[in-house]
């Protein structure tokens, strides 16, 4: 079996890094102290580290000058005893003075080198007891020496090829310089070398050492920072959670009040808001209730007296005959005002159901078009009576879904109705496309249109966008809210499109098995693209068979011609059926 081996990815930590720190105000806070707390430990320890450096290479630079001069000192005084006259016997002295130097010197002197002032014939051969680093002596220095006449001593830093540590640096150092006066074999030019490389080692461990305390302290003041944040992150998260519990319902949901400071008092005020929204939505569920059942109540105590009233204005349609001509008009009020009062009577009745939640869908198999065509019969008349043109363009072969006919029927009639209202005599399309999962059923007119702030309460009860307009159909304000809640039972929707003087488009978007639940907008066949309320442009086409365009002079003959293709026409297009989509119109 191949092994799968765990790689540490640096970039892939600092991406999971960055998310955790933008997500949680936790992880935020202590990484902001840690990186603070660390800029400032650095800042520090660089400053000391420049004090401290300062402090040693001056305390050092002062012992190499006084061990220095201790050896010339010492140097002068033997080359004063001295009573060599010869040259074996001068060279063989200046070789025992380097040699006395060397061994007396500090523990940090490197090498000791002598050599003559001047080329006499009394010169000494040039003495190094280091003779590794004796190019060190540059020529700066030698040349400041040699043209010395004050036997003053000369300082100047170096850097000895010696590794301090494991970096392969090299060493700090010294070169000291004077003039030595011999008067056997003339002045002797005398330099030293001191090594600072047990001051740099211990630069280095002091270096180190602060950087590991800056470190230690940094994870430290984030520890105590993440521990402290946690106490007040925990307690703002069970509060929170609480909070989700309480919106989805579970209204018994309290926080423990376990903390005496500004965080118990949220805690406390979380559950003085969670007992007051209880007791107030307590209230608004038993107003509610109530508002609902006087509703139903009413609108069945209504029914009776309606009946009635309906019966008695038949008596009196029948006889307006031998009426005179204005009590034939207040006959002929008095019976339409009578049926707009069934009309929103079954409507409340309705609209009561809905709320009381015993709403429900009779599916059964059918075509859709056969509710579609049936709604169109419904408003022909009216349609007819305001010279409406409906062109039902639908497609020439059965559109099967489990659908709720006499809902279906409805929801159609009313968004018919409303068209017609607003037509101002202008043709209205009705088309359907459906594909495996959904069904559209289009209704478009070409009216007045509406502005995008009626177009957000076209679905609210009772909502009239112009107020100024009376109800040709004889409308209760409650049909579109009624079409929506239909819709919604099928697990659809309704969506709408208007703009002022271009008119209103609704698609009724139904799943073709309320059974399976909803449909996601991308198994739509057909859906508006945009989402600003006036834009008209969609996806998706409709497969249709055109009826003729025609004038109707009454409405039967309307809803004939738009309910029977004529054969002898050819066919524009193919229904959008179960294996695709028609074209666009």
């Amino acid at each position: 079996m191949p092994r799968h081996r765990f790689s540490f990815s640096f970039r892939r930590l600092l991406r999971h890094g960055r998310s955790e720190v933008r997500r949680s105000l936790q992880a935020r806070t202590v990484a902001l102290t840690v990186i603070l707390t660390l800029c400032v430990a650095v800042v520090f320890s660089a400053v000391s580290m420049v004090s401290v450096r300062a402090s040693l290479l001056t305390q050092t630079t002062s012992q190499s000058q006084a061990d220095f001069s201790n050896m010339v000192e010492q140097a002068q005084t033997g080359l004063d005893a001295s009573d060599a006259t010869t040259t074996v016997q001068i060279q063989q002295l200046v070789n025992d003075l380097a040699s006395n130097l060397q061994s007396d010197g500090a523990s940090n002197l490197v090498g000791v080198y002598m050599w003559s002032r001047e080329s006499t014939a009394r010169s000494i051969i040039p003495i190094s007891t280091e003779p590794t680093y004796e190019d060190v002596i540059t020529s700066d220095i030698h040349s400041a020496v040699a043209s010395d006449l004050n036997g003053n001593v000369f300082y100047q830093p170096v850097k000895l090829p010696i590794s301090s540590d494991a970096l392969g640096a090299d060493t700090p150092g010294a070169v000291l310089g004077t003039v030595l006066d011999y008067g056997a074999a003339g002045n002797l030019e005398f330099f030293a070398i001191y090594s600072y490389a047990l001051q740099q080692q211990s630069l280095t461990q002091i270096q180190l050492s602060l950087l590991a305390v800056c470190a230690l302290l940094s994870v430290a003041v984030g520890v105590v920072m993440w521990m402290v944040i946690r106490g007040i992150v925990r307690p703002v998260e069970h509060v929170a959670y609480a909070a989700e519990t309480l919106a989805s319902g579970n209204l018994d949901t309290r926080v423990d009040v376990n903390r005496k400071d500004e965080l118990g008092v949220l805690q406390r005020s979380f559950n003085g808001m969670a007992d007051s929204l209880n007791q107030k939505i307590d209230e608004l569920e038993e107003a509610s209730a109530s508002q609902k059942r006087f509703v139903s109540d009413v609108s069945h105590e209504l029914r009776t007296p309606v009946t009635t009233m309906r019966m008695a204005s038949d008596l009196l349609e029948m006889k307006k005959d031998s009426f005179d001509p204005a009590t034939q008009r207040t006959v002929e009020l008095l019976s339409g005002q009578i049926n707009r009062f069934q009309d929103l009577l079954a409507d409340l009745l309705e609209i009561s159901r809905y709320d009381a939640g015993y709403a429900a869908l009779d599916l059964v198999d059918a075509d859709v078009r056969d509710p579609v065509n049936a709604a169109i019969e419904q408003v022909a008349g009216i349609a007819a009576a305001k010279q409406v043109d409906i062109r039902a363009m639908l497609p020439n072969v059965q559109v099967l879904a489990k659908v709720d006919t006499r809902r279906v029927t409805r929801i159609i009639r009313n968004l018919l109705a409303n068209a017609v209202d607003f037509a101002e005599d202008k043709p209205i399309e009705v088309r359907i496309a459906a594909n495996r999962k959904a069904v559209a059923i289009s209704v478009r007119d070409y009216g007045v249109g509406m502005d995008a702030n009626t177009v957000a309460h076209i679905f609210d009860r009772f909502w009239r966008g112009d107020p100024s307009r009376s109800r040709i159909t004889g409308g209760t304000g409650l049909g579109l809210s009624i079409s929506m809640t239909d819709a919604l039972l099928h697990h659809g929707s309704i969506r709408v499109r208007s703009a002022v003087g271009e008119g209103t488009w609704f698609l009724v978007l139904l799943p073709r098995d309320p059974e399976q639940g909803e449909v996601t907008d991308s198994d739509l066949t057909v859906d508006f693209a945009g989402e600003a309320a006036d834009d008209f442009s969609i996806t998706g086409g409709f497969g249709v068979a055109e009826s003729p365009v025609a004038e109707r002079s009454s409405a039967l003959v309307l809803a004939s011609k738009q309910l029977m293709p004529r054969h002898d026409e050819p066919e524009t297009g193919n229904a959008a059926t179960d294996d695709e989509e028609g074209g666009a119109r």
